[in-house]
């Protein structure tokens, strides 16, 4: 099979959708099929990741108002790393991995039992149960891993070459869940190992690894550019495949070693480590920074938000004792606005209407502009400790505003079938 006839199959992110839903399922215009949405999950996860975000980011206004007991830090962070993030991430990986193996989609149970669990996940992190949260996590990670596995199995067609370091990023989540419970605290060396390296992981690994993977595969498709990793169809890895997938691998093992790094207390190090991979690797597997100004709204994004992601490392590595509220330009304006971007690519591909990405989309911009201001609002509070309070709660609502304008163009798409 040419490529061209390949890349028309798997097209995960855009249009296609698996023929035997087409075929078996016929429906009328406009209305989605029960199957559809067992098969394409990330109609139910990105709506579900929606619903974490806003969660996890009102616990702040909720805490300080009073009403809300417990102090919001720990579930805050799980509920937009593993539910915020992690929603985006099972409705991609859930859709476009079976596609890209050319394997059947996932079945009623299957994508059932996921969003089941997530929804528990969700759930005991928003009332602070951590414990309880972190151990739906880990089933989760392990029932996707499952499916996906059964899948590989029975392949006609390999992954992009950057997807090997999804595995690295379950193992890394799955490492830092297990330190975080059961690693002692004995003696000062051991305790900062123990404080450092599982939230990197569980967190930071978690979010970063994914948007490494996928991007070699899909950010050229914002500039109109065919990627390096799409490569002809082939069961097994052929020397093309397995020199982009060593890239990734190392660029991964970087990242990870760069944990370790700032784990043992060299922050600065470990940070500007990370800003270099990052950033060489997005310089050498996209054009993201090597295109000029795209005329199209998500490509403008894509290119901020990975200009983001890199310079809150950077950010980090010059001024360590603002750590925490620096990584919110990594995270908050990096890896949550090119999240924002694909799913609206993925959203508007597979509902039929991939035209609408062309169009000026004003929306789109007032959405980032308030996310963009949440961002800065929150992360202003740690520089000024006395408007910390109402910084952190003007930030929340800022920044679950502009994903409510985005949620309220873009989600009711995702039940719109793809007509062709």
């Amino acid at each position: 099979m040419d490529i061209a006839t390949k890349t028309a199959r798997i097209r995960a992110v855009n249009h296609a959708k698996p023929a035997e839903i087409t075929e078996s399922n016929p429906e009328k215009p406009g209305r989605i099929s029960r199957s559809m949405l067992w098969a394409e999950p990330f109609r139910l996860f990105f709506p579900a990741a929606v619903c974490a975000g806003l969660t996890g980011v009102l616990l702040w206004p909720l805490h300080f108002s009073g009403l809300a007991a417990f102090y919001p830090g720990t579930s805050h962070a799980r509920l937009m790393g593993h539910g915020f993030f992690g929603g985006f991430i099972l409705g991609f990986l859930g859709t476009a991995v079976p596609r890209m193996l050319s394997a059947r989609p996932l079945g009623p149970i299957e994508a059932g039992g996921l969003l089941a669990v997530y929804a528990l996940m969700v759930s005991l992190h928003a009332c602070g149960f951590t414990a309880g949260g972190d151990l739906a996590l880990l089933t989760l990670l392990a029932f996707l891993a499952t499916f996906l596995l059964r899948r590989f199995a029975t392949r006609t067609d390999l992954p992009p070459p950057g997807f090997v370091l999804l595995p690295i990023a379950f193992a890394a989540v799955i490492t830092g869940v297990l330190l975080d419970r059961f690693t002692p605290q004995d003696g000062e060396g051991l305790t900062a190992f123990r404080l450092g390296m599982p939230r990197l992981l569980m967190y930071q690994g978690f979010v970063l690894l994914p948007i490494m993977a996928v991007g070699p595969f899909l950010f050229p498709r914002f500039f109109g550019k065919k990627s390096s990793h799409d490569l002809p169809e082939a069961a097994s890895p052929t020397r093309e495949w397995t020199t982009q997938a060593l890239i990734a691998a190392t660029a991964g093992s970087l990242v990870v070693g760069s944990f370790l790094v700032e784990a043992q207390g060299w922050t600065r190090s470990g940070h500007f480590l990370r800003f270099c991979v990052v950033l060489g690797y997005l310089l050498l597997q996209s054009p993201v920074f090597r295109s000029g100004r795209p005329k199209d709204r998500f490509a403008r994004s894509l290119k901020t938000g990975s200009a983001l992601l890199a310079l809150g490392f950077l950010a980090v590595s010059i001024a360590p004792i603002y750590r925490i509220a620096l990584l919110h330009l990594t995270l908050v304006g990096g890896a949550a606005t090119i999240t924002i971007s694909v799913a609206t690519r993925v959203i508007f591909g597979h509902s039929g209407n991939h035209d609408l990405l062309s169009q000026r989309n004003r929306w789109f911009t007032v959405a980032s502009v308030l996310m963009y201001v949440g961002m800065l609002t929150r992360v202003s509070g740690d520089f000024w400790p006395k408007i910390m309070i109402s910084h952190y709660n003007y930030g929340a609502i800022f920044w679950g505003g502009g994903l409510l304008v985005w949620a309220w163009h873009v989600i009711p798409k995702v039940l719109v079938p793809d007509p062709d």
